[in-house]
């Protein structure tokens, strides 16, 4: 896992991630990842598939560092990476960094409809704190989950 800001394949590396992006998600859904992650705060951060001397793409996140408190925009795992725990680590690190840094809470909003991303929060430890009707479109709704972080001293 890496950031993806500083490495020498960063333009080859997003255009896969946006492509990936468009792929995965619905059209209304779907982030400008490369305009994302210009934002002040925000982080790319993507896992690497072994593909030999190609650099390609198995997962990325997006999150945004706001005081104490980080928001998760997007955890995509590519379709033939998929059940390997690649979203597990990614969150996991992204968990352990922010304790360190002192961060309170981990959030997110998911599609109550995607069972395979809500068991995976929940195994995490996130809880649902809001149930928003029709958050992603007409009867589809949306849960928002908050992870409290603790001190690790």
């Amino acid at each position: 896992m890496l950031p993806i800001r500083g490495c020498p394949w960063d333009l080859e590396l997003m255009d896969q991630v946006q492509k990936a992006e468009r792929k995965t998600f619905p059209k209304g859904e779907s982030l400008d990842i490369k305009q994302e992650s210009r934002k002040a705060n925000t982080e790319l951060m993507v896992v690497l598939a072994d593909a030999g001397p190609k650099k390609s793409i198995a997962a990325y996140m997006l999150y945004a560092r706001l005081h104490k408190i980080t928001l998760v925009h997007k955890v995509c795992v590519l379709e033939d990476y998929r059940r390997q725990g690649l979203a597990r680590n990614l969150l996991l690190r992204l968990k352990d960094s922010l304790q360190c840094q002192g961060c309170e809470r981990l959030q997110l909003w998911v599609d109550e409809a995607r069972l395979p991303a809500r068991t995976l929060y929940d195994s995490l430890g996130f809880e649902v704190v809001i149930r928003a009707e029709d958050y992603y479109g007409q009867g589809r709704n949306g849960l928002q989950m908050v992870l409290h972080l603790t001190s690790t001293s």
